[in-house]
């Protein structure tokens, strides 16, 4: 199973049917759109090289949770579940949007090492 994979059990666990790829997808006619996760690969950077080829390289993942308002118990889920599964996160910023909607965003740094 791939990271990404692995990555999007884990948010699905904690918000169920409410996770999406790159983009919010959950509908925004429906009168609950509050609170979603949207996750996706930002970065994939080669760290060392050996005979002109990458050979480790440090693939970045993006997690954002979008809450209605500030929601301290669905972080503190989130950020368990991602203890949990053995993620080793990072929070990088926090913001209201103008709709008083609150986005929390998260970074998983993992090492891809080409074994050839």
């Amino acid at each position: 199973m791939s990271i990404l994979e692995q990555v999007f059990l884990v948010l699905d666990g904690v918000l169920p049917n409410r996770v999406s790829y790159g983009t919010n997808t959950v509908d925004a006619d429906e009168h609950h759109v509050y609170p979603y996760i949207v996750y996706q690969v930002i970065s994939e950077r080669g760290q060392s090289y050996a005979d002109n080829k990458s050979v480790v390289r440090i693939i970045t993942y993006q997690i954002t949770l979008v809450t209605k308002t500030k929601e301290p118990l669905i972080e503190e889920e989130l950020e368990s579940a991602l203890h949990q599964a053995g993620f080793n996160y990072q929070m990088i910023t926090e913001y209201v949007n103008d709709d008083n909607s609150v986005n929390r965003v998260y970074e998983i740094k993992q090492e891809d090492i080409n074994h050839e």
